[in-house]
């Protein structure tokens, strides 16, 4: 396993992070999913400080003053005056904080703040943190983080007591497919393709990756083998999370590998669970576990709309581990990736493919695509529905459609031939382009022809590699 910089692919936030502790800023705040590294991108940023101190509590599920107890002890050891430790005021705490400071610069990090905020009455904490933050401190800095995401967009919104009091707002998520390639570079394209599908774009998962190892064998160590890391954290952490949040896990696991109707859900449910879908669906949304969908064409169509997991690696474990759970108890690794897994995973694979074509377009396309996404279309000819994997709605209401392949070699010309014929018989549709996109590149010159063809060398480009290493 490669030595793998702590913050790799987070380096423009570290340094807005930077520049705002510099700065002197008031407010800071930082929301992301549980084990996305929040947490370690605050302490590299505070591990390079000189002149400032550094109060860093992580709260608690507990009652407010056990917050407020240890906030004051932590204070208390990080100031060296005991006195500070008896303090049970949040005010108190604070005016203690800057008188001791002796105009030094002091960080103060309340991290994971949903759950200081859930044991008090509603709105109560933002109120005393916005008068901290207004009244309280000139030598301070004061950095709240949070991986409740609802709660913390709360916190943000205009009727909220903490509303425009923060001078930076930083939303940490998953990485992209090609800041996810920063960690393991040395692979070809495909498997590159095909570990972002399987890992996704957690940090503490792709820290674990071994470049030297094959999927499979990197799906076994991290995913099939009882108490490894990865797994662990699935299971006590982000399912935990969710548990705790009212959201039942069949919900995650009916919804699992694919892009399911409200209606497939709820038939799908057990009785006791449809009855609070919605709530947990709204729920899973506000924690960026799953993302509602359409068609670009059909965003107000009920009927073409879905729920999907958003990140690869919980999208994988909730399609392949948690249904076949006692299977995977009673067998070898090596047995249960062969029947449940290694059957289904190339097509598991190429869906996601689809997904980093339309993330590449959403990088490289700006202001040129109106949207992007899939397209549905009605076959009249053939009496049947079809579906564009990526399409470019243009400035012009245009739509510059591609057909996505994750093949095992380069596309052939009959190959193209056939698609291309299937593309062009589509009525009703303002086509200013077709495109074509296989990682292996293609069999034939296709300069001779007019249509764009993009290969996996184009997808993870070294322009766009260089960008976020920036």
């Amino acid at each position: 396993m490669r030595n793998i910089d702590r913050v790799i692919g987070r380096e423009k936030e570290l340094k807005i992070l930077k520049d705002s502790i510099k700065n002197r800023e008031k407010g800071v705040c930082i929301y992301g999913p549980r084990r996305v590294g929040k947490t370690t991108l605050i302490s590299v940023a505070l591990s390079d400080l000189d002149s400032s101190v550094v109060i860093y509590y992580e709260c608690v599920k507990g009652s407010y003053l056990y917050n407020l107890e240890l906030l004051a002890t932590e204070a208390s050891r990080v100031l060296g005056l005991s006195y500070i430790r008896s303090l049970r005021d949040i005010f108190d705490i604070f005016e203690a904080i800057e008188r001791e400071s002796r105009g030094k610069h002091i960080v103060v990090v309340i991290d994971e703040y949903p759950y200081m905020r859930e044991s008090c009455q509603s709105g109560v904490l933002d109120s005393y943190f916005q008068r901290i933050i207004d009244n309280m401190c000139s030598n301070i800095t004061v950095i709240i983080s949070g991986s409740y995401i609802t709660v913390m967009k709360e916190i943000l919104e205009s009727d909220s007591p903490l509303f425009g009091r923060f001078d930076r707002v930083l939303n940490i998520k998953p990485f992209s497919y090609i800041e996810a390639s920063l960690f393991y570079p040395s692979l070809a394209v495909r498997d590159k393709i095909a570990f972002y599908a399987v890992f996704g774009g957690y940090p503490f998962s792709l820290k674990m990756i071994d470049e030297d190892k094959s999927l499979f064998e990197n799906i076994r160590d991290n995913l099939l083998t009882d108490g490894v890391m990865v797994r662990t954290t699935l299971e006590n952490v982000l399912l935990t999370e969710a548990g705790r949040s009212g959201v039942p896990q069949e919900l995650l696991s009916r919804i699992g590998n694919g892009r399911m109707r409200y209606s497939e859900i709820e038939n799908m449910m057990s009785e006791d669970v449809s009855g609070t879908l919605d709530r947990s669906l709204k729920r899973l949304i506000g924690m960026d576990i799953i993302e509602k969908i359409s068609p670009i064409n059909r965003k107000d169509d009920k009927k073409k709309t879905f729920y999907e997991i958003k990140d690869n690696l919980l999208r994988f474990f909730f399609s392949y581990i948690v249904p076949n759970r006692n299977i995977l108890i009673r067998t070898r690794p090596e047995e249960f990736y062969s029947l449940m897994i290694q059957p289904s995973l190339d097509t598991f694979i190429s869906k996601r493919f689809e997904e980093i074509v339309r993330e590449y377009f959403f990088i490289t396309a700006g202001a040129s695509a109106l949207d992007i996404g899939t397209y549905w279309y009605d076959d009249r000819k053939k009496h049947k529905n079809g579906e564009f994997d990526c399409v470019l709605k243009l400035l012009d209401n245009s739509y510059k459609v591609f057909e996505v392949k994750n093949l095992s070699k380069p596309m052939s010309f009959e190959l193209y031939k056939e698609e291309r014929q299937k593309m062009g018989e589509i009525q009703d549709l303002k086509i200013s382009s077709f495109g074509f996109v296989s990682p292996l590149g293609f069999s034939f010159d296709t300069s001779a022809f007019p249509d764009s063809f993009l290969t996996g060398e184009d997808i993870y480009n070294n322009d766009l590699i260089n960008y976020y290493q920036r």
